[in-house]
């Protein structure tokens, strides 16, 4: 196992970058210098700053820093899915019904909680895209098969702590849970993750739980929820000075207003993009200068899930 200063260094030589090519205000070289070489630590705020300058996800970085090898059935689960992310019509949907079948004898065998949520995911997954191909719209089919997770929804009601799982599965199935219920788990999120969410390096994971629940208010067009989740959101950055994470709050902000269809939403939003550019953020400002006019033009049809194990 490698530290995390020699990971980076790693990294960095193997995208052929100059380490000062990752100077800032806030990562000067000589940190850079002492960190890669084991003299120095570095706040969880500058880590993260330096893996989007890496273009390096925690997940991927900590599969380099550990050496750490996925097991026959998580490549498995992996390679599913790849293929759900590429389902265009009904005809290829043979194919990801038979790996499914394949992974549900597995855990009859060897049963697994974690297996089995995401099988639950799965199969909500495969039977909405049935239902779409054959002419349902996407939002009727999500109602018709919400109850395929109801498991996973009971499961997150019935924890008393919230860590990593629970917010990951919460982001992973909120998306069939009616509006009234999806606010009373982010509620409950709040309130089960609070000491978790105070450990440094755990905010992240929490931030991307909001974003990825605000933006299914968003798709529901579910204006009052959206709103009400972007103050909490707002309230919560404003105590933490999250500074990374404020960055991003006046293209949400936006978001909300184009919903209410108030004026100066195009510009709220273009306040990130403008930070993001002036920051060198490049891979998040084109993301999110996608998603503008995927918003501005009514075309935004999914959720914002950044997850290590359904980004692939």
């Amino acid at each position: 196992m490698q530290s995390y200063g020699a990971t980076i260094k790693a990294i960095r030589k193997s995208k052929g970058l100059l380490m000062k090519e990752l100077v800032d205000e806030q990562l000067s070289l000589s940190l850079l210098s002492q960190f890669e070489n084991d003299k120095t630590t570095i706040s969880c705020e500058r880590f993260h700053r330096l893996l989007d300058k890496l273009e390096v996800r925690f997940d991927e970085f900590q599969l380099l820093q550990t050496g750490q090898t996925l097991s026959p059935k998580q490549a498995e689960i992996l390679d599913y899915v790849a293929a759900m992310g590429e389902i265009s019509d009904v005809g290829e949907l043979q194919g990801l019904a038979e790996k499914y079948r394949s992974l549900c004898l597995y855990q009859q065998q060897h049963y697994s909680l974690e297996i089995d949520h995401l099988l639950q995911l799965f199969h909500f997954d495969y039977c909405m895209k049935k239902d779409i191909f054959s002419g349902l719209p996407s939002l009727a089919a999500r109602e018709k098969y919400s109850a395929c997770l109801s498991g996973a929804k009971q499961y997150l009601l019935n924890t008393d702590t919230w860590g990593v799982y629970e917010l990951r599965l919460f982001a992973r199935v909120g998306i069939s849970m009616e509006p009234s219920l999806l606010w009373r788990c982010l509620q409950v999120a709040i309130k089960k993750s609070d000491q978790f969410a105070k450990l440094p390096g755990n905010q992240d994971i929490f931030y991307e739980t909001l974003t990825a629940i605000f933006s299914i208010f968003c798709l529901l067009k579910e204006n009052d929820y959206a709103e009400k989740t972007f103050l909490l959101w707002r309230t919560r950055i404003a105590q933490e000075e999250h500074v990374k994470e404020a960055v991003f709050l006046p293209f949400y902000e936006g978001w909300v207003a184009w919903l209410k269809g108030e004026a100066g939403a195009e510009e709220r939003m273009d306040e990130t993009l403008f930070w993001l550019e002036r920051l060198g953020f490049k891979k998040q400002l084109a993301e999110y200068r996608e998603l503008k006019q995927l918003v501005l033009t009514d075309n935004f049809l999914g959720l914002l899930l950044n997850d290590p194990l359904l980004s692939v």
